[in-house]
């Protein structure tokens, strides 16, 4: 009898089993929430440290005597300017890490075949070439074909968007995006911030940059040359 009590006292009963079942889903549901969201933050905070970095180089190029103002080129090549002026070494291939979003499914380092970069230089960014794979970032339209959308002294002491995520492909983040401003701030925007209705295909985003979008600093940015 009393080896039969021990056995029955050591054992488990279906409630306390269907218990620990209960607990176990409930952090599992928590773990499957948590970490997707986890990796999401992390993607958005590298893609601001590019954002930053590359604003960073622009602004030390432009208050620099030699230079003087802004890149005077369109989307993408705005962007790309800072191999064309030399400004970031393409000889390091971890230099080329900044130019791609890791939200960004459509345009990565890994597909992109680096000696494309040899051919980004002034004259090729002047004449519009399009480097469009070349990077996961849009820019500001400051060219001399764009003279509506040249940064102005005023537009700069109010802090213009200049680079954000591109329109192209699937959404870089589901949120919102990353934009860098010429006072050197960078944010992530969410679709709210931007007063902007969340895309509704994610995989296939309608454009929301240039001459047909709803936001005013996003008029001004373009995903191609």
């Amino acid at each position: 009898m009393t080896t039969a009590k021990t056995s029955r006292q050591a054992g488990f009963s279906f409630i306390e089993i269907l218990v620990v079942m209960g607990i176990i889903s409930v952090l599992v549901s928590m773990v499957v929430v948590l970490i997707p969201n986890i990796q999401e933050k992390s993607r958005q905070t590298k893609s601001k440290d590019n954002v930053r970095n590359m604003i960073t180089i622009m602004i030390g190029e432009r208050t620099s005597k030699v230079s003087g103002g802004w890149p005077r080129y369109s989307g993408k090549n705005f962007v790309l300017s800072l191999i064309a002026h030399k400004k970031v070494s393409i000889k390091n291939s971890q230099n080329i890490e900044m130019f791609f979003s890791p939200g960004d499914s459509l345009y990565t380092m890994e597909d992109v075949d680096l000696d494309r970069y040899k051919d980004v230089t002034k004259s090729a960014l002047k004449n519009d070439t399009d480097f469009h794979e070349l990077t996961s970032y849009a820019g500001r339209r400051n060219s001399s074909n764009d003279r509506e959308h040249v940064i102005t002294p005023a537009d700069e002491k109010d802090g213009v968007m200049i680079i954000c995520d591109d329109d192209d492909g699937p959404l870089h983040h589901p949120d919102g995006i990353v934009a860098g401003y010429t006072n050197g701030a960078v944010r992530f925007m969410t679709w709210d911030d931007l007063e902007l209705p969340e895309p509704e295909d994610a995989r296939n985003p309608e454009p929301f940059l240039g001459d047909d979008s709803e936001h005013p600093q996003l008029v001004h940015l373009w995903g191609s040359n």
